[in-house]
């Protein structure tokens, strides 16, 4: 299993939040650490979870599909460099 932090910035809109859990949620991944944190500026947040992945190739489809959201204005997995 591996252990990926992706990080998502987005629209700071009433269920922006819960639409991008349904992403995650509908291939029954398993969130295993989630934070919301503003930014600058009002009307953006950064939302990053936690998940572990079978391997890298699921990780890098669920980041495209959170980047195709409407309310997302990108999504990167930033595990590199990070400590677990």
């Amino acid at each position: 299993m591996l252990y990926r932090l992706i990080q998502t910035r987005v629209a700071n809109r009433p269920g922006v939040l819960n639409r991008i859990t349904q992403v995650i949620l509908r291939p029954r991944y398993n969130i295993d650490t989630l934070t919301l944190t503003g930014t600058d500026d009002p009307g953006v947040s950064i939302i990053t979870v936690g998940i572990r992945f079978e391997d890298l190739e699921a990780a890098r489809l669920l980041t495209k599909q959170l980047e195709k959201q409407v309310d997302v204005i990108y999504a990167l997995d930033i595990t590199e460099g990070v400590q677990v």
